[in-house]
């Protein structure tokens, strides 16, 4: 089943493999990484090819999932590069939702790695950024559950 609505992806132009890919990777991170290697597998596949055809509209994806790799791996510095580089395309490229949620996640590397002085700071643009967006209930999400 799965596999079937993967096929989906070739219909959004990428966004359904991004969204994809990090429940995918969510998913590993809570249970067994070898069950998902080959689902994160395919959708890195499915997204570098859609950032081979349209740059601005997937170079943040590409660089978010590469992020979330990183930090899966305990890559922690290689990891912010990631981030750092998906939030300013994605900023570059108008994509204020993504930019928002690549903030989100650099913040949770760093609440996991005991920095809270730059986790609040990557949550308070995150919280911003949703605001722009108009995303209110996700801004208040975050000021409900994130100490920043």
């Amino acid at each position: 089943e799965l596999e079937k609505n993967m096929s989906r992806t070739r219909l959004k132009w990428g966004v359904t493999a991004f969204y994809d890919g990090l429940i995918f990777l969510a998913m590993a991170h809570n249970s067994s990484e070898f069950e998902w290697s080959s689902k994160i597998s395919n959708v890195m596949s499915n997204v570098k090819k859609f950032e081979q055809i349209g740059k601005s509209n997937n170079e943040h994806k590409l660089l978010l999932l590469e992020a979330e790799i990183k930090s899966r791996m305990g890559e922690k510095d290689n990891a912010l590069k990631k981030y750092q580089l998906a939030i300013v395309a994605a900023e570059k490229n108008g994509f204020t939702h993504e930019q928002a949620i690549a903030n989100e996640r650099a913040a949770d590397l760093f609440l996991r790695n005991d920095d809270k002085v730059q986790a609040s700071k990557y949550y308070g643009e995150a919280h911003s950024l949703y605001l722009k967006w108009g995303a209110q209930g996700k801004a208040d999400d975050l000021c409900r559950n994130i100490p920043f």
